[in-house]
């Protein structure tokens, strides 16, 4: 499959990660409907996100598996816009949080309140996750056509693919396709349609440059020619 043959129309896109991308370029091109639990994450391997759909994320961010690390990032709303300090134009810091057990950040959710603890944050954190988390497998399986967007930093492994399309195969009842984002060294100007398998396996890979992941440019290219159908 290709970017040409992926063009069309989707009932729903849906982004996997790696980072933000997928979920605010989405946004950004009026493709997102829903906040999905996997938005305003860092997952950095595939297999820890096949393990979490394959639990059908349980035990997701639970209080005992999460850690904070010394990194500081910023505060968005569900739509991927920085939220400011009152009367300034200065944006509120988050804590990074990191789950243990599946080797995911949370990287937006838990605001920097003076003398206040992250972890006094968490019980209103977890129902909006477990809002987001419902609003994803309800969707994905009532959807008769989806799109799903994953972008990799890190070299792609085809195994991992191969498994999450299974897994996707099991959590949905339409037909979807995978947009595939994989970022390599080489210098590449724009998109390499790597022109993976048929229309039939509706894996569509592609590769940028690593310097271009977040370029707008590049976005407009992969997501041009896809719409949501009302």
């Amino acid at each position: 499959m290709n970017l040409q043959t992926l063009r069309g129309s989707y009932n729903l896109v849906a982004g996997l990660g790696s980072w933000c991308g997928p979920a605010l370029y989405s946004e950004r091109h009026n493709l997102r409907r829903h906040s999905f639990p996997l938005d305003w994450v860092q997952t950095p391997f595939l297999s820890d996100v096949n393990k979490l759909l394959k639990n059908k994320f349980q035990g997701f961010m639970e209080l005992e598996n999460m850690i904070e690390k010394d990194i500081l990032a910023n505060y968005i709303d569900d739509n991927g816009y920085p939220i400011f300090k009152f009367g300034t134009h200065e944006s509120v810091r988050a804590h990074y949080i990191t789950d243990t057990q599946y080797n995911i950040d949370s990287v937006h959710d838990f605001p920097i309140i003076p003398n206040q603890e992250w972890f006094l944050q968490y019980p209103s954190y977890k129902v909006r996750l477990n809002h987001r988390i419902q609003t994803f497998l309800n969707q994905i399986a009532q959807s008769q056509r989806t799109l799903f967007i994953r972008h990799e930093w890190l070299p792609t492994n085809y195994q991992d693919i191969v498994i999450l399309k299974s897994i996707l195969a099991e959590m949905t009842n339409g037909n979807f396709n995978i947009l595939l984002i994989e970022t390599v060294d080489d210098n590449l100007q724009g998109v390499k349609d790597m022109n993976f398998g048929t229309a039939e396996d509706g894996i569509c890979w592609v590769q940028v440059s690593r310097e271009n992941g977040t370029n707008p440019s590049i976005w407009n290219t992969l997501l041009e020619g896809i719409t949501l159908i009302d």
